[in-house]
């Protein structure tokens, strides 16, 4: 049976090497622009085309990251690094920005793309969607479980692609803007600043429940386990585009290994290969990701601290040793950490010390008794894994065909795929005197020495009593190897394509105001406003007030707000709801509620968060029946007054930042005596609050903006569409910011207003 393909991270050159020798099917990969990890090296064009050369001359294929949003101001770039991939003939290309879609479809380009994990894909509808507009593989959401995979891999004709190994953000991909609101490194651009790996303080209402932890980072996971029930997987992904060659060395080859005896009976996992993974890196444990457990978080340690190896037995304060006992031996070159409570030391190793006794080290700063120690260096193993790479022995198979007939000229046939190479060489002699041996005519034209090649498959038909001389063979070898390898490498023409921008769309209406509330005392006031003439109500889950609203608002357009994740069960669950309703409209948050809801007629439009940042983007969605798009809160005004498309521009109210499985409440045993009065909120190092909204249906959290965005209209000058956001202001608050917004358009004492705003 047809194993998953083992994908490996390449964020430099050696890192490339490293995979590829150890095992790796395919690797993934950005270029200087347009990728999701700008903190790694990534490759300029010439050494993307050294890494593709050597990957194809090993059967290894070559995903090329494409997966950050796209400013308008960036587009005729994409749009020659798109054609330039195109002249590589990459074997595919990872995609966020749905821009993209557009231009490979507008200009037919010859590119085929994969679904990134930043699209958010968690449904049997997202699929659909994804499956819908071309992709050929969807590397699916981290949060999803066993179950949902396999739902999604049943009911949609698809690739799966799916993260074995590696890091996993808290909150879900492409829907996180901590980053961005913090400091202005955008998650979404490849510049995520990872506060996520902060410490931060819980609160309930003024009680303050964990001091000064990093709640929010999440261990690493480790799949071993869970590889034959993901067995029918197309590819399996490991994460690790900034981490060294030997971590990428040591993990892909234990999975390789692992991979290999998917499908054995008696596959188990020795513990030894978790322990090597663990000490070339991980953050204080694996976790088996959401599919066997739901607590990930490793609130001590945000960092990596190896394998466990000891604990300190004492610390001499006047002689400054230090005391472990050790269950594991320690080597010269090692590094260990040791975790105290109130402090972390790193050391280097300048002697052995054996298992099952005290190791004396000298440290100058005080540790606990008890304090844990991990080897965070492993010496022995660091030096095998840069062996496994230093020296390139890993060969492309191919079969081979020697015919030799006295009178007619020898015939070599090599076969690659569906690349066929035939060289013809002398005319074959008969023999005058000692004739050639076949053996030897099949030895000599199997020796593949230093080419990138390896004959697996070789037949033969010889004239018995004929002659050639030796060389002639070598030269017939050398040629169809040479051939062989031009063949494999050879570049698509260059595409002479040039992009059109789109055209202008001129505004032809006074400006709109939408609001979105979630409380009937909201709607209240809000109806005051015979101006606001759409209403997005954001319902979590009280269908009950939907034939009240219908009667409230029966001189509005009324849109139901639809959740930011719906997975399988809750998406059921809402659709058969939403179809018993008279609805205006949705605004759908994810892909997977556009697609139902345009093939269900219902008149859709879509929120911020599917991150919709270029012109293109804005014309693909309204070529499908998207009635108004949301621009992503990422773009400045001076941004949004480059887009071509009418679009929606929020200009008031809180926003989401991260949208997380990672309850805090759950974590922390907090949700059966939760309150709905209770306000919890998470406090970071420079003291700023950032309140947590939770999902309890869904069993999801989302951590909310500090503070509300708020944006003069104004300065937008060529969109007409300007949406307020309602969270948890009260019916005096709604009142104010309407007036003030609405009313008095006095910018200049507004932004001291808004700013008081908790």
């Amino acid at each position: 049976m047809k194993k998953p393909e083992l994908l490996a991270p390449v964020g430099k050159v050696e890192n490339a090497y490293a995979a590829v020798e150890n095992g790796a099917d395919a690797i993934y990969l950005g270029g200087k622009l347009f990728n999701a990890r700008q903190a790694a090296d990534n490759f300029f064009e010439s050494e993307l085309l050294d890494i593709i050369n050597y990957c194809k001359l090993r059967g290894i294929k070559v995903y090329i990251t494409v997966n950050t949003l796209i400013k308008d101001s960036e587009m005729n770039d994409l749009f020659e690094y798109l054609k330039f991939l195109e002249h590589l003939k990459v074997n595919a290309i990872i995609v966020q920005d749905l821009s993209i879609v557009s231009l490979i479809k507008k200009y037919n380009l010859n590119l085929e793309y994969h679904a990134s994990t930043q699209l958010s894909t968690h449904s049997v509808q997202d699929a659909q969607f994804l499956k819908s507009i071309g992709f050929s593989r969807i590397v699916l959401a981290r949060e999803l479980s066993i179950e949902e995979i396999t739902e999604i891999r049943t009911n949609v004709d698809i690739e799966i692609e799916t993260f074995i190994h590696g890091a996993l953000c808290y909150s879900y991909s492409g829907q996180c803007l901590m980053s961005s609101f913090i400091g202005g490194r955008s998650g979404n651009r490849g510049r995520c600043a990872q506060p996520c790996r902060m410490k931060y303080d819980l609160y309930q209402n003024d009680n303050k429940i964990i001091n000064n932890l990093y709640i929010l980072s999440m261990k690493d996971i480790c799949s071993l386990k869970t590889l034959p029930e993901l067995k029918y997987i197309d590819c399996f992904k490991i994460e690790g585009r900034m981490k060294s060659p030997e971590y990428v060395a040591s993990v892909v080859n234990t999975y390789r290994n692992y991979i290999d005896k998917i499908y054995d009976e008696n596959y188990f996992i020795q513990k030894e290969d978790v322990e090597n993974l663990q000490s070339i890196f991980n953050r204080g444990g694996f976790s088996e990701k959401y599919s066997k457990s739901f607590s990930m978080i490793t609130p001590k340690i945000p960092k990596n601290v190896g394998l466990r190896i000891g604990k300190v037995v004492n610390y001499n304060v006047k002689t400054k040793q230090c005391t472990i006992f050790l269950l594991k031996d320690l080597h010269p070159g090692d590094g260990i950490e040791i975790i105290g409570n109130k402090n972390q030391i790193g050391t280097g190793i300048s002697k052995y010390f054996p298992s099952n006794s005290n190791a004396i080290i000298y440290l100058n700063e005080s540790i606990n008794a008890g304090s844990e120690v991990y080897l965070s260096k492993n010496h022995t193993l660091l030096k095998e894994l840069k062996k496994s790479y230093q020296k390139l022995n890993r060969k492309l198979n191919i079969s081979a065909k020697i015919e030799g007939k006295i009178g007619f000229p020898i015939k070599y046939i090599l076969q690659y795929q569906n690349i066929q190479i035939i060289k013809e060489g002398e005319i074959l002699q008969a023999a005058l005197n000692q004739p050639i041996l076949p053996e030897k005519v099949s030895a000599q034209l199997q020796k593949m020495g230093s080419t990138s090649f390896n004959i697996v498959d070789f037949t033969m038909t010889w004239d018995n009593n004929s002659y050639v001389d030796i060389s002639c063979l070598n030269q017939l070898r050398r040629s169809a190897c040479s051939e062989l390898e031009y063949t494999i490498l050879e570049l698509s023409e260059r595409n002479i394509k040039q992009y059109n921008s789109l055209q202008i769309s001129k505004l032809t209406s006074k400006p709109t105001f939408s609001v979105m509330f979630q409380t009937i005392e909201q709607l209240e006031v809000i109806l005051k406003y015979k101006q606001i003439k759409k209403l997005y109500f954001e319902f979590n889950y009280n269908f009950e007030l939907l034939s009240q609203l219908n009667i409230l608002c029966k001189d509005r357009e009324l849109y139901i707000v639809l959740p930011y994740i719906s997975r399988n069960k809750i998406w059921k669950l809402i659709q058969e709801k939403l179809l018993h309703y008279r609805i205006f409209g949705l605004l759908c948050r994810n892909i997977g509620q556009a697609n139902w809801g345009l093939k269900n007629n219902f008149k859709c439009d879509l929120d911020y968060n599917l991150n919709v940042m270029n012109s293109e983007c804005l014309n693909f969605w309204y070529n499908l029946g998207i009635n108004e798009v949301t621009i992503s809160e990422e773009l400045s005004c001076k941004e949004c007054n480059e887009l071509k498309l009418p679009y929606q521009k929020i200009i008031y109210g809180y926003l989401p930042v991260m949208t997380t499985e990672q309850c805090l409440l759950k974590h922390y045993n907090l949700c059966k005596n939760n309150n709905k009065k209770d306000l919890y909120f998470i406090k970071d190092r420079k003291n700023i609050n950032w309140n947590i909204k939770t999902d309890c249906i869904s069993c999801n959290m989302q951590i909310l903006s500090s503070f509300p965005i708020y944006v003069d209209y104004k300065l937008c000058t060529n969109s007409n569409s300007f949406r307020i956001n309602f969270m948890k202001e009260n019916f005096e608050e709604v009142q104010e910011i309407l007036d003030e917004i609405l009313n008095k358009n006095n910018i200049e004492t507004s932004k001291e207003f808004f700013k008081s705003i908790d």
